[in-house]
């Protein structure tokens, strides 16, 4: 399997629980950490638009990354989306 096959197999499956647990409890506590910072909600609903919705590793089901595991949506609410932690980034690099 060539590295793009991989990628892409690796993008297609879903974290197991304990590793979305342990992907989420970490960018919590860089947000908490750094004073719990938000991106404003144009940058957000840009991101969100622009770089997640077309990835070959967004569920839409579950409005998550098949990568990391993470919640990525419209919200402003921080705690229920990566995007809005002003201290967290994509794991693909995409934004």
């Amino acid at each position: 399997m060539d590295e793009s096959e991989q990628h892409m197999e690796n993008s297609t499956r879903q974290p197991g629980i304990i590793q979305k647990a342990r992907t989420y409890t970490r960018a919590l506590s860089r947000w908490i950490k750094a004073g719990r910072p938000v991106r404003r909600e144009a940058e957000i609903v840009s991101i969100y638009k622009e770089h997640c919705l077309p990835c070959e590793a967004y569920n839409e089901k579950s409005a998550s990354c098949r990568h990391c595991g993470c919640r990525v949506n419209t919200s402003t609410t921080a705690m229920l989306n990566k995007i809005a932690m002003q201290t967290e980034h994509c794991p693909l690099e995409k934004w």
